[in-house]
């Protein structure tokens, strides 16, 4: 697991959570365009669709696409984000073949304080941000709020703009028989010009083509423990996305002869209870049941609701403190297509004397068809079945020079099963999905992180994946089998902390017809410099920077979606306590 704190987040001045998760070794994020444009998020070998991604335990993905877009989602108020690599269908059901992201929102603490942060760049970029947070007795609550407008790049109709206005916020209480009760609520609505209509054999630009999403939830949480050796957590939450598209006739460049209109509203509901049994020091029993409602409806053309529910059991053994092994498995009964299994083990040694970590784990996973594999109209298949894997990985970490320096590395191996394809029916000469599909994939994920003083830092990461379609002998689309990330940051004084990051991938495979997208490589630089110290309620004033691209390379993350230039962006920030 890697974690990726809100100190860490605000240290490199990230503008996005997919930019947050670039340096994350093992993850592959590719963005259709500059800022706001879709973005979405493959690991080891695993599909934008198999990886599944949570805000607070909540899923954010569409029910009717089965991906999530990281571009619709802000940066406010989160205290950070958890990467797990590896299956992990039998805590959180299906989609979780190749991971899970976890966004967790942050919980107001201490005497109310509050931040404001405005930025400036290029492209005609303007971000705004506010947030305040702290706690009175046993109420607490956190708060945030964001704003950008971009202009975009592409000059030669005004129609690359990107609009975001995000809310976000958590209250909650703490019951003096050590109870938690939290609410956390989010919202954003994204407006975007979509300047590319089609990307092969050639890219056609359009000058009207847009698109706006709404997109909310709330998650309600409880914790309490009833005695010392039983814990019970509950949660009940609401996601919803509204996304309009319109499209209208200006021009040669318009391929449609007519208007296009279209409304996609989703909404998912999910209600989980989870009980932890602790036996001393040395065991713990999960056991967990969940309720999830998917609904879809594509205006004048579909309406559909798919109901899962779903229980599971783990349990942890813990050997003095050195040998750590677990297993589980979770039963998942999906009105649509029917029941999975998906069981999961793994053990971990410590050497504490060495600072050595040896791992090992082994699991099964799923991939549920989506509301429109199984119903969309002309092409859905009711009778398909989910996507399956069995993945292993072995690893080990290592600790030296009091943890100044940090290393480690994976081998992982995945195999996929009933993957579903779009097949021709030669009856009706239309595409249909069926489960015909094999895959493999394996690879090496390895880092190094190392502190050689106290105001540098020093970091790299390398993961190597070969993914190949086990049918027709091909490469997987869209998976480099090189990704590359390194970096440095300094304090060289207490007012002012620089960075350095760069990014670089090998060529990737497109299909038989496009060939392969060239690799690239990106470097990101920028700091922060304190201006001012405490002045009245002032706590801090803070000078921000962040350029990306410095070198102003072109290249495509996904072919025919050019990627953005050099990009800046200059902020004041101030704290107040």
């Amino acid at each position: 697991m890697t974690v990726v704190t809100e100190e860490e987040i605000r240290s490199y001045n990230y503008s996005s959570v997919d930019e947050v998760l670039r340096k994350v070794p093992g993850v592959e994020v590719q963005r259709s365009g500059g800022l706001g444009k879709t973005s979405q998020i493959k690991m080891r070998g695993a599909g934008a669709d198999q990886v599944l991604i949570l805000v607070d335990g909540l899923r954010v993905a569409s029910p009717t696409l089965g991906t999530a877009d990281l571009s619709e989602l802000s940066l406010d108020a989160i205290e950070r984000i958890e990467v797990v690599r590896g299956p992990q269908s039998t805590l959180y059901g299906a989609d979780a073949i190749g991971g899970v992201i976890n966004i967790i929102t942050r919980k107001g603490q201490g005497p109310p304080q509050g931040m404001l942060w405005g930025e400036v760049g290029t492209y005609e970029t303007f971000r705004e941000r506010a947030s305040v947070q702290g706690a009175l007795g046993r109420f607490n609550y956190a708060f945030s709020e964001s704003h950008y407008d971009t202009r975009g790049y592409i000059r030669r109709f005004d129609n690359d703009d990107a609009t975001q206005t995000a809310l976000a916020g958590r209250i909650g209480y703490d019951f003096p028989w050590k109870g938690d009760l939290s609410l956390s609520v989010r919202y954003s609505k994204t407006d975007l010009d979509l300047p590319i209509n089609s990307t092969f054999p050639l890219v056609i630009l359009d000058p009207n083509q847009r698109q706006q999403t709404e997109t909310y939830l709330f998650n309600l949480a409880y914790k309490q423990p009833i005695v010392d050796w039983w814990r019970i957590s509950g949660r009940w939450g609401q996601w919803w996305n509204n996304q309009g598209y319109e499209q209208g006739v200006a021009g040669k460049t318009i391929v449609t002869a007519m208007p296009t209109i279209s409304q996609i509203d989703t909404f998912r509901r999910e209600f989980e209870l989870v009980n932890a049994f602790d036996m001393g020091k040395w065991s713990t029993l999960t056991a967990g049941f969940e309720h999830r409602q998917e609904h879809g409806e594509n205006r004048r053309v579909t309406r559909q609701t798919i109901n899962v529910f779903a229980g599971f059991l783990q349990e942890e053994l813990r050997f003095f403190d050195r040998l750590f092994l677990s297993g589980g498995a979770r039963a998942e009964d999906n009105d649509s297509f029917g029941s999975a299994i998906t069981p999961r083990a793994a053990v971990a040694f410590n050497v504490k004397e060495t600072g050595t970590r040896l791992r090992a784990s082994w699991g099964k996973g799923f991939r549920a068809p989506t509301i429109n594999d199984l119903f969309f109209p002309g092409f859905g298949n009711p009778l398909l079945k989910p996507e399956r894997s069995e993945s292993y990985d072995v690893g080990f970490d290592q600790r030296l020079f009091a943890n100044r320096v940090r290393f480690g590395g994976t081998y992982f191996h995945n195999e996929f099963t009933q993957l579903i394809q779009f097949i021709l029916d030669p009856a009706t000469f239309s595409f249909q999905p069926e489960n015909v599909g094999r895959a493999q994939s394996e690879g090496i994920e390895s880092y190094l992180e190392i502190d050689p003083l106290d105001w540098l830092l020093l970091y790299a990461n390398h993961t190597y994946t070969h993914a190949i379609d086990r049918v027709s002998h091909l490469e997987l689309r869209r998976f480099p089998h090189q990704r590359f990330n390194a970096g440095a940051q300094v304090t060289p004084i207490s007012r002012l902390t620089v960075f350095v990051q760069g990014t670089g991938v090998t060529k990737q495979f497109e299909g038989e017809d496009q060939g392969y997208n060239p690799g690239w490589y990106r470097v990101d630089a920028g700091g922060t410099l304190r201006l001012a110290d405490r002045v009245g309620i002032l706590h801090k004033l803070e000078l921000t920077l962040r350029m990306e691209n410095l070198t102003g390379n072109r290249y495509h993350e996904v072919q025919g979606f050019r990627a953005a230039g050099f990009s800046g962006l200059l902020g004041l920030r101030a704290f107040f306590q």
